[in-house]
């Protein structure tokens, strides 16, 4: 009677010690047996359950594995048999620093694969032995921006990786000590026939970047170079919508930078700005006219300016004073249906010139007669 007594005792023990372990782990949908052997291989409740179970009868250990599965079973719930949870994620795969002179920029990337997996990052930085966290961002951040810094101090970041569950993935790191780096002097500029060529004065062995700045006040990073040059290809629309915003320049700003390791540092820059009133294309050359039944054919070689919107032709009589706009072409090419072989009695004058955003160029005058025979 006292072993029976004993053996109901260690049960509601052991049953005690069962339930308070099991009563945060459960989750939603049922509870299966590949569960409970799982839970038992991973907790300590595997050494505690040989333990008692060496201690009882058959008949107890059979009633005992019952009473338990169907607790277990009656839950309703069950834990996740997956363990990636509760598994250390995978590291932030790249980290990137930029130092300009108003901020550090920091980036970084990780596998989609792994994304759905993580809630979100730490950042932490750490100088001059103290350590600062800089905050906690969502799965989908890939930047931030740090303008607390002096130049010639070294800052060291790292970056983990968090599970939903809390679990920290090992840092990932990157140093950077910003510097202020030696501007560009004696900017200077020439119009050619592709654009803008720029050039520039520097002593030290630096790359240069090029930037253009739009109508919106917005820096437009246009090429990079380790030549103190640069040709800024241009088309009629890029510098006319300058013009159309009330903009009589455009403006470009040259920095200085270089790059080691995962680190990359750009100076603020030296700003200058191009007149637009600059752009003057050449006059048309070698044009050609002939007439006959349908009208007046004339043609030009092609000006060689690729930032033109066209051409202009302009018309007058012997007996006009002015000439007058009669067409545009985008083509060296033009053809004027109101003279003819027939109805031209006195001389026709034309007048072609280059169309820039701001001005024309020079005209080509021509003149078109036809002598009787």
């Amino acid at each position: 009677m006292k072993k029976g007594k004993f053996y109901w005792c260690s049960l509601m023990r052991y049953l005690w010690t069962v339930l308070n372990s099991f009563r945060y782990s459960c989750k939603t949908q049922p509870f299966g047996f590949q569960t409970v052997a799982t839970v038992l291989r991973y907790t300590s409740l595997r050494t505690v359950t040989q333990r008692y179970l060496k201690s009882l009868t058959p008949v107890f250990t059979c009633l005992t594995i019952f009473i338990l599965l169907f607790l277990l079973t009656a839950c309703g719930r069950k834990l996740d048999p997956n363990l990636d949870d509760y598994l250390q994620p995978e590291p932030v795969a790249s980290l990137t620093l930029s130092a300009t002179y108003d901020k550090i920029l920091i980036s970084w990337s990780y596998p989609e694969k792994e994304k759905t997996k993580i809630e979100s990052f730490l950042i932490e930085r750490e100088s001059k032995g103290e350590k600062k966290t800089l905050g906690y961002y969502n799965k989908e951040t890939t930047s931030l921006e740090d303008k607390d810094f002096t130049f010639g101090e070294t800052y060291r970041y790292r970056i983990f990786a968090i599970r939903p569950k809390g679990i920290y993935s090992k840092p990932t790191e990157a140093t950077i000590t910003p510097q202020k780096l030696p501007e560009v002097e004696n900017i200077t500029y020439k119009i050619n026939p592709e654009g803008v060529m720029l050039s520039w004065d520097a002593q030290n062995s630096l790359t240069y970047n090029v930037y253009r700045i739009n109508q919106k006040g917005e820096r437009v990073k246009i090429g990079s170079t380790d030549k103190k040059f640069f040709l800024d290809e241009l088309l009629y629309g890029s510098i006319s919508s300058y013009k159309e915003n009330s903009q009589s320049e455009i403006p470009y700003v040259i920095t200085t930078s270089k790059s080691y390791e995962s680190a990359y540092l750009e100076s603020k820059g030296i700003e200058t700005k191009v007149s637009i009133e600059s752009f003057i294309p050449t006059k048309p050359k070698e044009v050609f006219w002939s007439v006959n039944e349908q009208g007046v054919y004339i043609s030009w070689k092609e000006t060689k300016e690729r930032w033109i919107k066209g051409y202009r032709i302009y018309r007058k009589t012997a007996d006009e004073k002015s000439y007058e706009l009669v067409g545009e072409t985008m083509i060296p090419l033009f053809f004027d249906a109101k003279y003819n072989i027939t109805n031209i009695k006195s001389p026709v004058y034309y007048k072609i010139t280059s169309e820039a955003p701001l001005k024309e160029s020079e005209a080509v005058e021509i003149k078109v007669e036809v002598h009787d025979g």
